[in-house]
């Protein structure tokens, strides 16, 4: 079966050589430049002249294609250099003093970067990889280019990963999938992204790679006459409004298709959008003229429209989107964009390099780079194995929100982040002292999700205090990590309550990398009891999940029964159910359910009682918002002899969250017993 191949179709043995290397060098390469790449290649050459890579080549054949991956980016002299030298410092006789002496400090710390660690021989694979990682988002707060080099590294490694054993050649496909896939899409490089999620498929399911590869071909004719229809309409009415555009038509790849296939669990016949069309043109303004011109030809689907000009995705992706009833009665979506958003969605950050012949913006950096580099330094005590599926979990984050500070600056945050997340956004000092928010003219807790085109002012006090239970709600691994990181600086034995609490939240946080294919071999996969529904005690229903508002733990959750016996699962509040219980003859068929594994939206009453002082009650209530508690009602009663005994109704999460708030009111100044009370 032929392997997937976008940078490069032909076997690099038969295509790559420094001649084709210098030939496809940026045009702003001197011909000085030019003469160190080809000293570095002929120091690799010498270097590895008596190894052999596992397909029986010469080794110079994997560092010659990186270099050629690198050139293709239109990257510089300094980073082909490096990507020749990468393996060279690990594998052969060079030593750094003569790599800095040849070829400079920057070179030489790049290679030095990218080089595997050779020493860690007591740490388990995972251990390993996760100091890898670690160490080399830590060297992209130096220079960025270290990861581009890495990346160049695994897509030649994936492209040649037949000659591993088949265990192997899937545990580095498990990682691909995992780690270097996202990198390249935080990155923006989008080229290099989708063939190492092809080639992953590949090596995990290849009978699913060859199903879908069939599939897509069997019906192609029909698909190309389709998007071929919506291009000469497009081109005929572009040239009528004279808007100077190039129209092509795009395809989706097989890992595109099978993930849309298991998120929206539908089959190959009902995945529509397998094609496409992309208009390029030279001006932002003509993207909207061209916009408005699709919209005249073709009805929109409500919904399926995205501006990413005006909201630039965090990986500096810009374009618009939007599907279309075209031909047939078929959706088609429309990407429309300018040639440099073009250049920048097939490069990402390397687009930099290529085409405005410098290195790029580091503030441009550090926001698509943000959650990574912080995390891996301010987590730096965590265990291996925690700061792994931390990253696991941050970059299969891939949609995003975005929210408006009072100054008017635009952050993207990922999606489901609270309040919290965004205060340790802003400054980690923000997040340890965030007491709430102010959402539009609303308080609101430091626990409340963040939504598109909130505008939000973080409410601070310096008296609040970091609680651990914050860990339940946090959905980041930068403001997570920071919290670890305060309160292992405080106090030493916090590290056994820092891992229990680590257990409680694992679960919750493996299953929010969603339904990604259990066939695959995930490293971490979803746990099937967390979906079951709990009626009256009895597990053993047959539901089907609401699509209006598509409920998923821990959102608190009611029924409508079916006149086929059927539960539909809706959130509470949901509109639908709303309707339906306005309606006397279906109000009855409403029943309260809950998730099996989730005591989630509990309403506990509870009672604090202590010593009147001035302020204690809001202090008291402070305490609760620290807590993740939501207060549903509230009461206050001070005795002739200055006894305390104030009530409330709020809302928590579990049992082991209701006990954790307990705990932490008797540490307010006053407070000597809280406890929880009958109704």
């Amino acid at each position: 079966m032929a392997m997937p191949s976008l940078l490069r179709s032909q076997p690099a043995s038969e295509t790559q050589t420094l001649n084709t290397l210098l030939s496809r060098m940026p045009s702003y390469v001197t011909r000085a430049q030019k003469a160190l790449v080809k000293k570095a290649y002929f120091l690799a050459e010498d270097g590895h002249k008596f190894q052999k890579r596992l397909s029986g080549e010469p080794y110079i054949i994997h560092p010659l294609a990186v270099a050629h991956t690198l050139a293709d980016l239109g990257l510089d002299h300094e980073v082909i250099c490096a990507g020749l030298l990468h393996d060279v410092l690990e594998d052969t006789f060079i030593k750094p003093d003569y790599m800095r002496q040849e070829f400079g400090d920057t070179i030489t710390y790049l290679v030095e970067s990218v080089t595997k660690i050779s020493v860690l021989k007591n740490q388990s694979a995972e251990n390993k990889q996760a100091i890898n990682i670690r160490k080399m988002i830590m060297a992209t707060v130096r220079d960025s280019r270290v990861i581009l080099i890495k990346l160049a590294d695994k897509l030649h490694n994936m492209r040649t990963l037949g000659f591993h054993s088949t265990s192997k050649g899937m545990h580095i496909a498990r990682e691909v999938l995992d780690i270097y896939a996202p990198l390249a899409g935080r990155l923006g490089i989008y080229k290099i992204k989708s063939e190492l999620e092809d080639l992953a498929l590949y090596h995990l399911d290849r009978t699913t790679y060859a199903s879908i590869k069939d599939q897509v071909a069997e019906k192609k004719a029909q698909r190309d006459g389709r998007v071929a229809m919506v291009m000469s309409l497009l081109n005929q009415h572009l040239k009528d409004s004279k808007i100077k555009a190039t129209v092509e038509g795009r395809s989706k790849h097989f890992y595109s298709i099978y993930n849309k296939m298991q998120e929206q669990k539908k089959n190959f016949e009902e995945i529509y959008d397998l094609t496409g069309v992309r208009v390029l043109v030279n001006e932002v303004q003509d993207c909207y003229s061209v916009l408005g011109l699709v919209h005249t030809l073709w009805t929109p689907i409500p919904g399926r429209f995205k501006d990413y000009i005006s909201v630039p995705k965090s990986n500096g992706y810009q374009s618009l989107h939007t599907t279309v009833i075209g031909p047939g009665g078929q959706s088609v979506e429309v990407q429309i964009r300018t040639w440099q958003m073009h250049r920048i969605s097939e490069f990402g950050i390397a687009s930099h390099w290529a085409y405005k012949e410098k290195q790029p913006n580091n503030r441009t950096f550090e926001t698509q780079f943000f959650e990574l580099q912080n995390m891996a330094i301010s987590d730096d005590e965590a265990d291996s194995g925690e700061f792994y599926q931390e990253l696991v979990s941050n970059l299969s984050q891939s949609n995003e929100v975005y929210v408006i500070s009072p100054k008017g600056k635009i952050f993207s945050m990922p999606e489901n982040s609270t309040v919290l997340d965004f205060a340790f956004r802003i400054h980690t000092d923000i997040g340890l002292k965030c007491a709430g928010a102010k959402i539009g003219d609303r308080l609101v807790s430091i626990r409340t999700p963040l939504k598109n085109g909130d505008q939000i002012e973080i409410i601070s006090n310096s008296s609040v205090k970091p609680s651990l239970n914050w860990l339940n709600f946090l959905k980041t691994p930068h403001a997570r990590a920071k919290l670890k990181s305060y309160f292992r600086k405080q106090d030493a034995s916090i590290a056994e309550r820092l891992l229990e609490s680590e257990k409680k939240t694992t679960p919750e946080t493996k299953q929010q990398r969603g339904p990604r294919a259990e066939k695959l071999g995930a490293v971490v996969t979803a746990q099937p009891g967390l979906r079951k529904i709990d009626w009256k005690g009895e597990t053993d229903v047959e539901v089907k999940y609401a699509q209006c508002c598509e409920p998923t733990p821990p959102d608190s959750i009611a029924g409508f029964i079916s006149r086929l016996g059927v539960i539909s699962v809706h959130k509470k509040g949901c509109p639908s159910l709303a309707d339906l219980s306005a309606q006397p003859d279906q109000a009855e068929r409403l029943i309260p359910l809950k998730w099996v594994g989730h005591n989630t939206g509990r309403q506990a009453s509870i009672e604090i009682r202590g010593i009147d002082r001035p302020q204690i009650y809001l202090d008291i209530v402070k305490q609760l918002a620290q807590s993740g508690a939501n207060i549903i009602e509230a009461s206050a009663t001070t005795s002739q002899v200055g006894q305390i005994r104030d009530k409330f109704v709020i809302e928590v999460d579990s049992d082991d969250h209701l006990n954790n708030i307990l705990k932490e009111m008797t540490t307010v100044d006053g407070v000597e017993a809280a406890l929880e009370v009958a109704v």
